[in-house]
């Protein structure tokens, strides 16, 4: 094992430094107070999307306030963006820059925009301000940026690179002008850049305050000594990861141009001693919106590094990046785009991918550490996708207004984790501060009326520890006479994975209903639920552009659910029992997915879920296992490693110890395989997964352990991919 020392600093006081970083996370936070009070959008008040950011001069960064944690990527990359465009140039106070181009300024998309200021300290450039929200349109095509359908940047709205649009902390009017003609909301989409100043200003106010307390030169000394403990933390978690290289694959769905596109995309993970080298590739970059760009890579793969490794005792700052490294394949791929491709939906697609790819990487090293605390760290994929309805027409006393509805942001279910089950309404990895929208606050800004906000009955994926269910919604158009624009989902054909034996979760979708009865029976004053509701349901692409809903027409939402963690069939039978009460899951999603059968009063039947059990393991392997399965020694972890000092290492079969073949071949060759189209299998199970009307079918191989039937991994690929590999451990 190799292993590189971190940076190293003078004895320092401890207290004074800690009092220090918490002080510069408290301005981070009050520019983020600042943000939610001075905003007008809903988006930015109510929901929550947005991040800001304290970055030393030469660009690395202080603290973060995030809701948002991939603008740990967009705030590093964007600012040094600006500092390669000033050069030698002065800047000076009351400068800004407005940057929102994923290609030049390492922007998410194009409506994530940032306002970054320079801070003074008695005239002296001290460091950069960051700030950045979604705004609520961009032009173009990309109503509140997304734009499904286009075919190139060029159609997706407003691109700034590093533009510097502020001076003596205005806006220039020419600047406003040039803005407001190009948006449908000028005023919303101008106050939330002016929102943006006003948080900066708070920083340099605060930043002031806490400079006089310690002095400058102290201020910069405790700054670096904090990037240095962040990193030797760090360092210290990754040096009990096994050295070696981990891979995995995932898919980005589209279909906006009419064609069911399955474009693959892959990550592998080097660990080396106390560092982190991953190279990501990809199918070759797409005439559509879902390609992305580095700054997207690197604030996705973070924001899955900060909840894995970093799981919220270790302070963010520069010093996280210090032992990773992020490489690309080659360029002009889905995952490292070049112009003039599209991207406004990198972030809520290629991007989610990049999570989804990173904690199955890192999941692999976990589960083989030696470390109890590094193992409970394990856990399912999270939805990790985004359904988003940006639309445009006629708002509440006839004003313009741009519907932009975050419920299926933050609706996603959340991975099941050794703790425990998923969370509900989890949301995503990259937005974890991100909140539900209030119903009541839509409602009395948008012309839209709820008729149902719910959990999806059987989404959490299946497993030891259950995965996070979904949310369900649709709302009505109400008040205008007509919206139009766009709707797009993510992962509708590719579910959320389980780990440790847990099974993959339902996934998203959408619909809209035309010439309904909701006028109907809200005059008679019956409400409108899903049973009761009806009108007509074309099929749609999961990606559209010019949809129109008229008064009365809804827009309806399923959300994807989270994976579960280890074999269902390990799960408490009581804990199956309470679900179906609480009407999380059927009694025949008890009896196919668990293998629990109620009695007459709801409670758990225990010699009929003991045969029905054992006729599961009996199909699994087509024949009486010959092993009993076992809890594992540690939750969620189905394949483990011989102990070392006994000859060669050996995979074993975490619940029996069953001998799975040698470390240097795939464990899963001396598996027992279930292979079967996904649809077919989720069906069986009373769960929902979008089915494909085009070739590769997406299939589900889940493998059984041949001498216990226990489940080791459920994994998902379209048809005709040669499999996914074990990892290649140093030795």
């Amino acid at each position: 094992m190799t292993t590189t020392e971190p940076r190293t600093t003078t004895t320092h006081d401890p207290v004074a430094v800690e009092i220090h970083r918490r002080a510069l996370d408290a301005i981070t936070n009050e520019m983020a107070i600042t943000l939610t009070r001075t905003s007008g959008s809903p988006v930015i008040y109510d929901v929550q999307d947005f991040a800001t950011s304290l970055l030393d001069t030469s660009g690395e960064q202080l603290s973060l306030s995030a809701t948002i944690l991939f603008h740990s990527g967009s705030s590093l990359m964007g600012t040094r963006a600006i500092i390669d465009t000033v050069g030698d140039r002065e800047v000076r106070p009351g400068d800004g820059w407005i940057v929102n181009d994923p290609y030049t300024g390492g922007a998410m998309h194009q409506a994530d925009v940032a306002i970054i200021t320079p801070l003074f300290y008695r005239g002296g450039h001290i460091g950069w301000a960051f700030a950045n929200v979604h705004v609520l349109d961009t032009g173009g095509l990309g109503i509140s940026g997304f734009a499904p359908t286009a075919h190139s940047i060029l159609e997706e709205g407003l691109r700034f690179p590093p533009t510097r649009i502020i001076s003596d902390g205005r806006i220039e009017p020419e600047w406003e002008r040039y803005i407001a003609a190009n948006v449908r909301i000028p005023d919303l989409v101008l106050n939330d850049l002016r929102s943006m100043i006003a948080a900066n200003n708070v920083a340099q106010t605060k930043l002031v305050e806490l400079i006089d307390r310690f002095g400058l030169e102290t201020h910069q000394e405790y700054s670096t000594i904090n990037k240095q403990l962040s990193e030797k933390a760090l360092r210290a978690r990754i040096s009990r990861l096994p050295d070696g290289v981990y891979r995995t694959c995932d898919w980005i769905e589209y279909d906006g141009h009419g064609e069911e596109l399955l474009l693959e995309v892959s990550c592998e993970l080097t660990v080396s001693g106390s560092e982190l080298n991953f190279v990501f590739d990809g199918a070759p970059q797409v005439n559509a919106f879902v390609n992305g760009t580095p700054g997207l890579v690197h604030g996705s793969l973070m924001s899955t590094v900060m909840t894995t490794l970093c799981y919220g005792d270790l302070p963010f700052n520069s010093g996280v990046w210090w032992p990773i490294t992020v490489n690309f394949a080659r360029a002009g791929t889905v995952v490292n785009a070049t112009e003039p491709v599209p991207v406004t939906g990198a972030h809520a697609i290629a991007g989610t991918k990049v999570t989804k790819m990173v904690k199955d990487v890192l999941n692999q090293a976990l589960a083989l550490s030696e470390d109890e605390e590094l193992r409970g760290r394990v856990a399912a994929q999270s939805w990790d996708a985004a359904g988003l309805s940006p639309l445009v027409g006629a708002g509440l006393g006839g004003i313009p207004t741009v519907v932009f509805f975050m419920d299926a942001v933050g609706g996603g279910g959340g991975g099941a984790q050794t703790p425990g089950d998923g969370l509900d309404t989890y949301g995503m990895t990259i937005s974890p501060g991100v909140s539900l929208p209030s119903v009541e606050v839509n409602e009395s800004k948008q012309p839209a009326l709820y008729l149902w906000r719910k959990l999806d009955v059987n989404s959490g994926g299946p497993g030891t520890h259950r995965g996070g269910q979904s949310l369900d919604f649709a709302w009505a158009v109400h008040g205008t006479d007509q919206l139009q624009g766009a709707v797009t989902i993510g992962c509708a054909e590719t579910p959320a994975r389980g780990a440790g034996g847990g099974l993959p979760a339902a996934t998203g979708t959408w619909s809209s209903i035309h010439d309904t009865n909701v006028a109907e029976r809200m005059s008679g004053g019956s409400t409108v639920v899903e049973d009761t509701l009806t009108g007509e349901r074309p099929r749609r692409p999961s990606n559209i552009a010019g949809l129109t809903l008229s008064e009365g027409d809804v827009l309806h939402m399923r959300c994807g659910a989270g994976g579960g963690l280890g074999d269902p069939l390990l799960r408490e039978p009581g804990a199956v029992a309470r679900d179906v009460h609480d009407e999380y899951i059927t009694q025949d999603h008890a009896r196919t997915a668990y293998g629990v059968v109620l009695d007459p009063s709801g409670a758990p039947d225990v010699a009929a879920t003991d045969s029905r059990r054992r006729t599961m393991r009996q199909a699994r392997l087509g024949g009486e296992p010959v092993r009993e399965q076992r809890s594992p020694e540690s939750m969620g972890i189905s394949v483990v490693l011989s102990p070392p000092g006994n000859g060669d290492q050996r995979w074993l079969c975490g619940y029996c110890r069953a001998d799975l073949g040698e470390i240097t071949r795939n464990w899963r060759e001396a598996a027992r395989r279930d292979e079967q189209p996904v649809v077919d299998r989720f069906d069986r199970l009373g769960m929902f997964v979008r089915r494909r009307s085009a070739e590769p079918r997406v299939m589900s191989a889940e493998y059984y352990c041949p001498s216990c039937a226990g489940l080791l991994v459920a994994d998902i690929y379209p048809e005709g991919f040669p499999g996914y590999t074990a990892p290649s451990l140093a030795t």
